[in-house]
């Protein structure tokens, strides 16, 4: 289906393009000795670049001098000369001589040799960025010329974010990638075999993968998980390492006590959970997830994950199964956490759970969240509530038990009906409301896709197009309705 081009968002300019650029056995000549010259020795090293100073002997700074005595770098002991830039694939200038520099600048220009001239951003073809290196991983911030220390200290706070060891993670996790493609080398194949490493590093997130550094049988981890590969399944993390051993899951009593706790994740935002949330995520020795929350809320994890299988309009089987997965901690004496989307006791089946856990002998404590049956309309501008719009907010869902439609309530001018669950039953919905609820054809709604997410969507339209808004603008779930005159008070 084609995509409302009203939608993409437009493009800011003045940036520059980002790329990884790959000067391996390039000829880079670096023109100059001192504190410059060795910060792009090591940059352009880094790459395996062949690097040639040219600078006088009296310019070294002791660090290029030490490069050049270990013969990391070829040396031409006197000033830049013209002829110096035959053959050269790159050019960067690390000199005082203002002048000096932008003729070289200049001559690199009428040569077409990408050039970088030191302290004159418009002469520079490209700019060096504050860089974070651990082994594969390489994080470069840039500030288009505008603030170098602001640059570092944006490198310094992102890599302080990462896990402990994150080069080794990914090396490890490059070498499965390349055992997968073992696997399944038909090229043919290739989307269902990064298809399934992509659904592998989410399910398994930042904080498990560490594991992997740990692994001294190999060959033992590797036929495990291929037994899932070739079942397209992805396993627990635990179901081909082994748990992790401490005393929490030790199950006899020594150590803490079992306990499970219900907690809301709100819309989907981390930082629109609560301080006790966050604290149980990264405590809490297994970790039982909805299938639709966001990524950025499941990496606050730092026990084991689990995440809802993907189980099409089969949601009762799918919920045993998560209870299952939560009974499994507590017999082990685990911290158990369930976290569901939104509000647990807002239709996401938490008065269900409560039960079904005081059957097993387990009080769950309950960590509450915001639905986003509120926090949906209010991304969208939309107050559920008014003082002469709304008085009254009635809040259901679009799919009821096992499956069935829900008692909609009659058309009131001043009431706002907020419907969870609702994309998949847009055409039954619209019917229901138009034929016996009385709602007129021009009742203004909006549909709210991803609420406080970065992919959030907000489309608005009546009653009378509810569906086909569905399908032109490609709505997808999570997404929740709006329906009512609230939804366009405050934008006339």
């Amino acid at each position: 289906q084609s995509k409302n081009m009203t939608d993409c968002p437009p493009i800011e300019g003045g940036g520059s393009l980002v790329v990884a650029y790959r000067i391996a056995d390039k000829n880079v000549l670096i023109v100059g000795g001192g504190n410059v010259a060795a910060q792009r020795i090591k940059s352009t090293k880094i790459a395996d670049a062949k690097v040639t100073v040219v600078a006088p002997a009296q310019g070294l700074n002791d660090e290029v001098q030490h490069r050049i005595n270990n013969k990391e770098v070829n040396w031409i002991d006197r000033p830049f000369q013209d002829a110096d830039l035959d053959n050269v694939d790159m050019v960067l200038t690390a000199l005082d001589d203002h002048d000096e520099s932008l003729r070289i600048g200049k001559l690199c220009r009428e040569r077409r040799i990408p050039v970088n001239v030191a302290d004159v951003p418009p002469m520079c073809d490209f700019y060096f960025m504050s860089q974070h290196r651990d082994g594969p991983v390489q994080i470069a911030v840039s500030t288009n010329g505008k603030g170098p220390k602001l640059a570092n200290m944006i490198r310094t706070t992102v890599s302080e974010a990462l896990p402990p060891n994150m080069g080794d993670i990914v090396k490890h996790m490059g070498d499965l990638r390349a055992k997968v493609r073992e696997w399944e080398p038909v090229i043919e194949n290739a989307e269902r075999r990064m298809g399934w490493v992509t659904r592998l590093c989410e399910q398994w997130g930042l904080q498990q993968m560490g594991r992997l550094r740990t692994i001294e049988d190999f060959d033992g981890f590797y036929t495990k998980l291929r037994t899932y590969f070739e079942k397209n399944e992805i396993p627990c993390i635990n179901d081909v390492l082994g748990p992790i051993s401490n005393t929490s899951q030790q199950g006899d009593g020594q150590g803490q006590r079992a306990s499970i706790a219900l907690i809301g994740a709100g819309p989907g935002d981390p930082e629109l959970i609560t301080v006790k949330a966050e604290r149980y995520l990264k405590e809490a020795d297994l970790v039982i997830s909805d299938r639709l929350i966001p990524q950025p809320m499941l990496d606050l994890v730092q026990g084991e994950l689990r995440v809802a299988r993907k189980t099409q309009g089969k949601s009762d089987p799918a919920q045993d199964e998560l209870l299952e997965w939560c009974l499994e901690g507590l017999k082990k004496g685990q911290r158990v956490v369930r976290l569901k989307i939104g509000d647990p006791l807002v239709f996401g089946r938490g008065g269900e759970e409560i039960l079904w856990f005081r059957e097993k002998g387990y009080e769950p404590e309950l960590v509450p969240g915001i639905s986003s049956a509120f926090s949906g309309p209010m991304a969208a501008g939309i107050p559920v509530t008014m003082r002469g719009v709304s008085d009254q907010v009635i809040i259901t869902t679009g799919r009821g038990t096992k499956g069935s439609m829900p008692d909609l309530p009659d058309y009131g001018s001043s009431r706002t009906l907020v419907v969870l669950m609702a994309v998949g039953r847009a055409s039954d919905l619209k019917a229901i409301l138009l034929d016996q609820k009385q709602y007129p054809q021009e009742c203004p709604l909006a549909w709210i896709e991803n609420a406080n997410c970065p992919q959030e969507r907000v489309i608005f339209g009546t009653v009378a197009n509810m569906d086909t808004l569905v399908q032109e603008q490609s709505i997808v779930a999570p997404a929740v309705l709006v329906v009512g005159n609230s939804v366009s008070v405050l934008s006339k």
